[in-house]
C-alpha cells in the first residue's frame, strides 16, 4: 500500500530543498495529487492541506504584473517562501 502523504511531502520537499524549480514542482505534484491520490487515502485535514498547495499553485507565475497581483497573483519565490511557512505551521500544529 502507497502512503500517499509520504509521496506528496516528498514532492513538496523536493521544491522547498531546491532539487525542484516551481514549474518541475507543478509538473510533479499538481496533476499527481488531482488524479492519482485517491481521496479516501487521506482524512479531512490533510486533504485541505495539500489541496491548498495545489490551489496555491494556480495563483503562482515567475513574474506576474501589477495587475495580476491586485489579484492575488504571487511569484515563484513567494509562492516557495509560502509553502515552506504553510508546512511548518501545518506540521507544528499536528
Amino acid at each position: 500500500m502507497m502512503d500517499w502523504q509520504d509521496q506528496l511531502i516528498n514532492r513538496i520537499d523536493k521544491l522547498l530543498d531546491g532539487t525542484y524549480s516551481v514549474d518541475e514542482f507543478r509538473e510533479h505534484y499538481y496533476f499527481f495529487f488531482l488524479d492519482d491520490v485517491p481521496d479516501e487515502a487521506l482524512n479531512d485535514e490533510e486533504l485541505e492541506f495539500f489541496s491548498d498547495i495545489q490551489e496555491k499553485l494556480d495563483w503562482t507565475d515567475k513574474n506576474p504584473d501589477d495587475e495580476s497581483r491586485s489579484f492575488g497573483w504571487i511569484n515563484n519565490e513567494e509562492y516557495i517562501q509560502w509553502l515552506k511557512d504553510y508546512k511548518l505551521k501545518y506540521f507544528s500544529k499536528n
